[in-house]
């Protein structure tokens, strides 16, 4: 499918690059509109027994200067719908202006400048504050057309303020701050006014409440911190599973053998445990091991042996493992012949499983190994296909 889908696009992207073709009537390039913007062509000149392909950058057509001036009369009588934004008109300003840097459909740049910067800046930001009347300002775009330039100045009326009688008072208070500031600057202290205007004014320091989102904060990481651990947790149990599963066989096989030798099961408990702690230094730690080695402790405290075997089982958790310890607890009254029979049968059965175990781990690693494998064959097919597609629209 994915070699399909790969032809044929490649062959509509050649079908379509020849129905794009730029070069015209044999010698004619035509150029983009105004707008449109440059494009890259390869061309092949061919001279009698010469040839040889050059690439060539068809710039966009500009303007004449007719165009321009017809294009600019019309872009300064849409500018001022342009930037009024919400006001009615230039005329009755009483909120920001958009002051663009260009327009779709006209090619020019667009710079904006004003007579009173505290007024209306560059970015058409309003400031009436402290204006009890209208004001006049005069607001000049720029138009840049490659090194060409011009302007027009817009005539822009600012309206005076109307606040209401709560809005005058904290003005006027800010005024004062502002004043007491200025005059008192070579002062350690502030003092705020008490009074104005015949009202008493108490003063109250708001402060940003950090505690609310320092708990939230430490909620999400008690939460993330705790899943977590129950990731890890739940990691270390498929580990532990996975292990004892496997170290099934060979510890069969062992018991097996020591008991074969006349060993008792308590003995070859014994015996394996210390061979592992002999072992420990060059290996990893081992589940299985170390619940042998909790039995073992278990009986030098004096513990039944067989109530160590039936814990011993629920430990490692596995029904295999409950089934042979059940068995090993069992056989301590009827003696080693019938638990000799089930260890052979046992630790065959057990080798077969483990078999099945590899070669499902075998197969699982292969499935996990299609995704680089398609990767791969992606980028194999790439390149195999691009001199192909290179060739062909050369021809």
């Amino acid at each position: 499918m994915i070699l399909l889908i790969g032809m044929v696009s490649a062959v509509s992207a050649s079908l379509h690059g020849r129905i794009e073709s730029r070069l015209a009537e044999g010698a004619r390039l035509v150029r983009n509109e105004q707008g449109a913007g440059d494009y890259q062509v390869t061309l092949r000149a061919e001279a009698e027994d010469w040839n040889q392909e050059i690439p060539f950058q068809v710039k966009e057509r500009i303007l004449t200067k007719e165009e321009q001036e017809t294009l600019k009369k019309e872009l300064y009588g849409k500018l001022p719908e342009i930037i009024q934004k919400e006001n009615s008109d230039l005329l009755h300003v009483v909120s920001e202006l958009e002051l663009v840097s260009s327009v779709p459909g006209y090619p020019f740049r667009i710079t904006w400048s004003s007579s009173k910067d505290e007024r209306i800046d560059g970015a058409g930001k309003i400031c009436r504050k402290g204006l009890i009347q209208k004001e006049k300002v005069d607001l000049t775009a720029t138009l840049f057309y490659g090194q060409q330039k011009s302007s027009y100045t817009y005539e822009v009326i600012l309206m005076p303020e109307a606040l209401n009688e709560e809005e005058k008072f904290f003005r006027a208070l800010e005024d004062q701050l502002s004043q007491w500031d200025e005059e008192g600057s070579s002062k350690k202290e502030i003092y705020l006014p008490e009074q104005l205007q015949g009202r008493n004014i108490q003063w109250r320091e708001i402060k940003k409440e950090k505690g609310i989102f320092l708990f939230f904060l430490s909620l999400l990481g008690c939460i993330w911190v705790g899943r977590g651990m129950e990731n890890d947790l739940e990691k270390s149990c498929k580990k532990r599973e996975k292990q004892l599963a496997t170290e099934y066989a060979g510890f069969v096989n062992k018991l097996r053998l020591y008991l074969s030798a006349g060993l008792t099961v308590k003995n070859a408990f014994f015996r394996i445990t210390a061979d592992y702690d002999n072992k420990r230094k060059e290996k990893q730690k081992n589940y299985l091991y170390e619940e042998m080695k909790i039995a073992c402790f278990q009986l030098e405290n004096g513990v039944l042996e067989e109530q160590v075997y039936r814990e011993f089982g629920k430990r490692c958790g596995e029904t295999r493992y409950r089934k042979l310890c059940f068995l090993l607890a069992v056989h301590l009254k009827k003696g080693n012949n019938s638990l000799l029979a089930f260890l052979s049968e046992e630790a065959e059965g057990a080798w077969e499983d483990r078999r099945n175990m590899a070669r499902k781990a075998g197969e699982e690693g292969a499935t996990k190994l299609l995704l680089p494998m398609m990767l791969m064959l992606v980028v194999v097919m790439f390149l195999v296909l691009l001199p192909a597609y290179l060739d062909f629209g050369s021809i």
